[in-house]
């Protein structure tokens, strides 16, 4: 399965979240994150890529599907 087989918007792109000097953590979720995401290593390791001050991704439903088979500690053999 590619992130092409998840329907029409797959490839839009989604802000997660912005580089934040003043916060606390310097960095500032976007809203767009799956719930319970709180890890922006996490996010990486989904997929998602920084893009200047921007934590991105490209195709929300394969990420937040991704996103919930590990948070269910469920993993796909990729073979």
């Amino acid at each position: 399965m590619s992130i092409n087989d998840w329907g029409a918007g797959a490839n839009e792109r989604v802000v997660l979240g912005k580089k934040d000097p003043l916060s606390w953590v310097g960095f500032q979720w976007s809203g767009n994150e799956p719930e319970g995401l709180y890890d922006t290593k996490q996010a990486m390791a989904l997929g998602a890529e920084w893009e200047g001050d921007e934590l991105v991704i490209y195709g929300k439903d394969a990420f937040d599907h991704s996103f919930s088979r590990v948070r269910d500690g469920w993993m796909e053999d990729s073979d």
